[in-house]
């Protein structure tokens, strides 16, 4: 059998080809980077434009992140028809609607049932086998909304109920309030009666059940917006994303500060306190995302996938996705390990010092009033967990 090819373009425009043959791929860069047109790809071909990127079997790294995981690629891959689907044909089935602005298509698919997919490598963090596809998510255009959203040309990621975890879409919905609040940069965010959402899968579905709702960054009235997440930042596969190569909060710190500057190391150094305090311990390189407003200049991401695990029992001990210097445990974090980061990363540690102090307090204020009250009545297990937290750990008391 021939290689065949697909066409990758960015913003509906040519920037290379991905090969495939017998299973494995490989990429071929060729847009101008000295163009007055070039926008950013990923930050792998700024810095190396002529490298070819392959994969023996499967997707180079970079493709392959555009991928979904876990209990989401299973059920896409049943839509098809199930069987054994490669890694590049279901890239090319969903290359019309991938993450940020690039797309995939070619004129024909492979014939590839002989290829199996790559099996993902197991790992010993405690959340990989839990919190793979944690939550069943689909791209839904406001015009199949009766929620207050409907009748906008905005684009959004509805998460369905998630059965081994209590109340997860409240969970996500209060935490990304009380961040807003807070003063993040939070797409907006509804809680909505899954009868409300067209199109989702009602055998996934009960007449009850709530359906979580966040506005995608990454498509803004007529067009897109381009992003890639930091497991294509550091072009590891995403079995790679809880640091199994060794990548760490702070080299994450260093490469937003050399590409965003002292804004967004600021904006980084803010969510990695609230991630403590939420103790949201799966903000993995995948749930942190790089993106191109301008087409070129790199800003960090609104947050996302951002939401409490250790309000869950089973969760309450576990690590953080990522290490900060000398210490992994939410629970015995405090300024000092923040300002280790920002002098590892090469920042100021009187910088960090000032942005978790601001942090907590901005955090503290947002927690009150109507919002409060609102979660004490939909989710009293998780008010009072937030409550705890502020009050409890070391992190929120030295401030």
């Amino acid at each position: 059998m021939a290689p065949t090819f697909a066409v990758v373009r960015l913003h509906g425009t040519e920037v290379g080809a991905l090969y495939y043959d017998r299973g494995g791929t490989w990429f071929e860069y060729n847009d101008d980077l000295l163009s007055h047109d070039h926008r950013v790809l990923g930050q792998v071909f700024e810095d190396d434009p002529h490298t070819v990127r392959s994969a023996k079997t499967g997707l180079p790294a970079w493709f392959a992140n555009l991928l979904p995981e876990g209990e989401l690629r299973h059920q896409i891959i049943r839509e098809m028809g199930g069987g054994n689907v490669s890694d590049y044909r279901l890239l090319l089935r969903l290359g019309s609607d991938l993450p940020g602005a690039v797309t995939v298509e070619a004129d024909q698919e492979p014939d590839d049932s002989a290829d199996a997919p790559a099996a993902e490598p197991a790992a010993d963090h405690a959340l990989r086998y839990s919190l793979a596809g944690m939550q069943l998510k689909y791209s839904i255009h406001s015009s199949r909304l009766t929620a207050p959203v409907s009748g906008e040309d905005s684009w959004w990621v509805a998460k369905l109920p998630d059965r081994t975890l209590t109340k997860l879409a409240e969970n996500e919905y209060f935490t990304m309030r009380w961040l807003a609040t807070a003063g993040f940069d939070v797409p907006r965010v509804q809680l909505a009666p899954a009868t409300s959402v067209g199109g989702l899968p009602a055998d996934a579905l009960g007449d009850d059940d709530l359906v979580y709702l966040v506005e995608r960054f990454d498509r803004i009235p007529g067009g897109r917006v381009h992003s890639e997440d930091f497991a294509q930042l550091a072009n590891v596969w995403p079995h790679q994303k809880y640091g199994e190569f060794g990548a760490t909060y702070s080299t994450m710190g260093a490469v937003i500060l050399h590409l965003t500057g002292n804004g967004g190391f600021e904006a980084f150094l803010s969510r990695l306190v609230a991630a403590v305090i939420v103790g949201n311990v799966d903000a993995h390189l995948k749930n942190w995302a790089i993106y191109y407003p301008d087409g070129r200049t790199p800003t960090l991401a609104p947050v996302y996938d951002f939401h409490s695990l250790t309000v869950y029992q089973r969760f309450r001990y576990t690590p953080l996705a990522l290490a900060l210097p000398g210490e992994r445990m939410p629970s015995r974090v405090d300024p000092s390990h923040l300002a280790d980061l920002a002098r590892e990363a090469g920042a100021s540690p009187s910088l960090a010092a000032e942005t978790v102090a601001a942090t907590v307090s901005r955090l503290r204020q947002a927690w009150s009033g109507d919002l409060l009250a609102q979660a004490h009545e939909w989710y009293p297990t998780l008010a009072a967990h937030y409550e705890s937290r502020l009050h409890g750990l070391p992190l929120a008391r030295a401030t």
